[in-house]
């Protein structure tokens, strides 16, 4: 998804809650990282070209490309240490051109930019890092510069493309990462964003009204749970079967935030993809035949890759209490050890999960009620 597609799609959200737009970002996401590792596997496959053929000053030899280079205090410091200037930026340009053309790489340094060695060997000598510091070796030719502040600036130039203020689709985009809290955040916006990380967190900061944004792992105990609703429903002056299918305005989320002690985004998407269902479904449900539903409903539509499906749509098809966020993530925990499943043909993904389900644990959901004592309570269906 380019960024005009970007542009596009996020520009107008209002919605936080659709679980496609996380999808989307996560599709974002995977391509760009495919992208990163293609591009590093041709530089692989020239690992045994790259030598270095040229006089290098002391200062540009050790190994770790990562961290700064330690001086002893009897060693005279050579190089500079102040902020790169823009002549030194030129040649360091025009060093690029003259490696992708030498070695015949193309012209993507945003991959090499942001590639990180995650799942391999941070070594010196594994061929990803020798690579990389041959290459950051290759930029500093000419440069009284460390390979490590070559490095940096490499980074920071090529790999965080957007300066500047914040669009409104990048604001939106930050809002709905903020709502379903994906893991590494930070991380996860400045690739997608294209944008520096220490930048990203300040402006989710600026968002979320100085809090630091968390992934909350508190568990829901049942007098949690109680306290939650009976908040709801001073807060709204709703009784509980008012509650159905309504939303609330930001200002109740927030009363309840402070209430709780927990983030309005927290408690709002608990609200929507849990308790409302748990509440306001009325029947013995196994979540197993449940998902098996879903994937056949799922048939019925012209969908041709996960990120197609409108779960509203499939809404339409389940009882009044169901939501489509509750859908969404019953759903999608069927496919969470299938790589690749956003983009691979749903036709494909549907039959895949028709099987996986016979594996999986059938559990029934756990549907409340308030008891005399307006305590929440689980209906026990069974006989």
């Amino acid at each position: 998804m380019e960024d005009m597609d970007l542009l596009a799609r996020f520009e107008n959200v209002e919605d936080l809650s659709d679980p496609t737009l996380i999808d989307d970002l996560q599709m974002v996401l995977e391509q760009i990282q495919a992208e990163d590792e293609e591009f590093m596997q041709i530089l692989l496959d020239k690992k045994e070209s790259m030598v270095v053929t040229w006089e290098q000053p002391w200062y540009q030899e050790p190994n770790c490309l990562t961290r700064p280079l330690k001086v002893k205090d009897d060693v005279s410091q050579d190089y500079r240490t102040d902020t790169i200037c823009s002549e030194e930026a030129e040649l360091i340009s025009k060093n690029w051109k003259d490696f992708r053309k030498t070695y015949g790489v193309p012209n993507k340094p945003a991959c090499l930019a942001r590639w990180r060695n995650k799942d391999k060997s941070r070594h010196p000598n594994t061929p990803e890092e020798l690579v990389r510091r041959f290459i950051m070796a290759y930029l500093a030719r000419g440069l009284n510069r460390t390979i490590y502040q070559v490095y940096k600036f490499f980074i920071t130039h090529y790999g965080n493309r957007f300066k500047g203020r914040y669009s409104v689709y990048e604001e939106k985009i930050m809002l709905v990462c903020m709502y379903h809290k994906p893991k590494n955040v930070v991380p996860y916006l400045s690739a997608v964003l294209g944008r520096e990380p220490r930048g990203i967190y300040k402006k989710l900061l600026q968002l979320s009204n100085g809090k630091i944004i968390e992934r909350n792992n508190f568990k829901w105990t049942l007098p949690l749970c109680t306290t939650f609703l009976k908040l709801l429903m001073k807060y709204t002056g709703e009784p509980l079967e008012n509650l159905q299918n309504k939303r609330f305005g930001t200002s109740i989320w927030v009363q309840l935030e402070e209430a709780m002690g927990k983030e309005h985004l927290c408690l709002q998407m608990f609200w929507y993809n849990s308790l409302h269902v748990q509440l306001f479904v009325r029947c013995d449900i196994k979540i197993n035949k449940l998902r098996k539903k879903i994937l056949k409903k799922l048939k019925l539509y012209p969908y041709k890759i996960w990120s197609d499906i409108r779960w509203k749509e499939i809404l339409e098809h389940f009882p009044d209490g169901f939501t489509h966020g509750f859908l969404y993530k019953t759903t999608s925990n069927i496919f969470r050890k299938y790589k690749d499943y956003r983009q691979t043909p749903l036709e494909k993904l549907i039959d895949y999960g028709l099987k996986r389900i016979k594996t999986m644990p059938n559990k029934r959901l756990k549907t409340l009620i308030l008891n005399e004592k307006q305590e929440l309570e689980i209906i026990n269906y069974k006989k």
